[in-house]
C-alpha cells in the first residue's frame, strides 16, 4: 500500500474516534448476524482476526494476537482469507511473498487454531509471472467444488505487461486444475497513474447471480472499486460497473450483506482502519470508518456460537 498523507491520515483519525466512543466491549448476544474479519497488521508478523455483529464496532480474537505466523514462501502472510466449507472446514489462504508463483493455505474446525500451513503452486503453469497475490477460495454450487483465484502479472511489471484475475479449481485441496483466466481487461497492473489493471477479486453470490468486484490498480487516491455480474462464478463478466463513490483509492474489497444491505469492506489508502461501504441497490454506496486497523483482509459470515467461542479463546 502506498504512503497516506498526514492531513488524510489524521481526519480518518478523528472520524474513528468519534465511533470508538460507542464501542463495543463485547458481544451483542442478541444480533441475528456475526462476522469475522481475517487480516493482517505486520505482514511478518501473521493472521488476525476480529468478530463483529454490525460492521462498524470489532472484538480482536486472542487478545489481538495473531493465531497463524509465517512458515512457508518468504515468510509473510499478505492478505489472509478464510472460507468455510460446506463441510464445516475453515481454509485460509494468504500471499506469501511478493515474487513467486505459489500461495500459502492451511485448514482447521477451529478458525484460531490451524493446522500445517502448505505452499500451493497456483501460478507454476503460467510462464510470464511472478506473483500470486490476494488468492480468495469461493465455493461453487453449479460444479460442486472449490475455486482458489488471485491475481497475476503477466509479463513486463507496470508498463507492457497486463494484470489478470486467474483461478484454480478443486474437489480436495490436493489436486488441483491447471490455472486459467477467470478476468481480464488487457491493462497493466502496477499502482502507477493510469494502470487500470484488476487486483484484489472478490466474488460474491446475489440470489441466483455471481459479482465479481476488484480493484483496478491505480494508486493514486481516486475511486477505483468496480464490479461485474455474471451467470457463474466462472464467468463470463457482464458490463462493467463502477467506480463505488465516495472514495480515495481502496484496495481489497469484501462484500457480505447485512440485513438487507450489501456491504463492502475495504483497506483505504486515506486510513490505516477498515473502511465500510453501504448499498441497498450497487449504485448508491455510503462510507463510513470502522474501528478495526488492520491490512488487507477478507470478512465472512459465521455462527453465533463459533463467534463466542472465538472471543472466549
Amino acid at each position: 500500500m502506498i504512503k497516506k498523507p498526514v492531513l488524510i491520515q489524521l481526519i480518518a483519525l478523528l472520524t474513528v474516534c468519534v465511533g470508538v466512543a460507542h464501542a463495543q466491549t463485547k458481544p451483542d448476544t442478541n444480533a441475528k448476524q456475526f462476522f469475522l474479519f481475517s487480516y493482517f497488521v505486520e505482514q511478518n508478523a501473521g493472521v488476525n482476526l476480529a468478530v463483529s455483529t454490525n460492521g462498524i464496532n470489532w472484538l480482536p480474537v486472542n487478545q489481538g494476537k495473531v493465531v497463524a505466523t509465517p512458515q512457508v514462501g518468504e515468510k509473510l502472510i499478505r492478505d489472509p482469507s478464510i472460507n468455510l466449507g460446506t463441510d464445516g472446514i475453515f481454509r485460509m489462504v494468504w500471499t506469501t511473498g511478493w515474487k513467486g508463483k505459489n500461495i500459502g493455505y492451511a485448514e482447521s474446525k477451529d478458525p484460531a487454531k490451524w493446522e500445517e500451513e502448505k505452499a500451493i503452486p497456483v501460478g507454476l503453469g503460467i510462464d510470464s509471472t511472478s506473483n500470486c497475490w490476494a488468492p480468495e477460495i469461493f465455493y461453487n454450487p453449479q460444479k460442486k467444488n472449490y475455486m482458489i483465484y488471485w491475481s497475476s502479472n503477466v509479463g513486463p511489471w507496470k508498463k507492457g505487461g497486463e494484470g489478470r484475475i486467474y483461478f484454480v479449481t478443486t474437489k480436495d485441496f490436493k489436486v488441483f486444475s491447471k490455472p486459467a483466466i477467470l478476468f481480464r481487461n488487457g491493462s497493466p497492473a502496477g499502482g502507477a497513474s493510469g494502470n487500470q489493471g484488476p487486483i484484489d477479486a472478490f466474488i460474491y453470490k446475489d440470489n441466483k447471480r455471481y459479482l465479481l468486484f476488484y480493484k483496478k490498480d491505480d494508486n493514486t487516491h481516486i475511486p477505483n472499486i468496480y464490479y461485474r455480474a455474471g451467470q457463474s462464478p466462472e464467468g463470463p463478466w457482464g458490463d462493467e460497473h463502477g467506480p463505488v463513490t465516495p472514495s480515495t483509492g481502496d484496495e481489497g474489497p469484501s462484500i457480505v450483506k447485512i440485513g438487507s444491505n450489501y456491504c463492502m469492506f475495504t483497506d483505504p489508502f486515506e486510513s490505516d482502519f477498515a473502511y465500510l461501504f453501504v448499498s441497498k441497490d450497487l449504485k448508491t454506496w455510503k462510507r463510513q470508518a470502522t474501528d478495526l486497523k488492520m491490512a488487507h483482509g477478507t470478512v465472512i459470515e459465521i455462527s453465533k456460537q463459533t463467534a463466542l467461542k472465538l472471543l472466549k479463546e
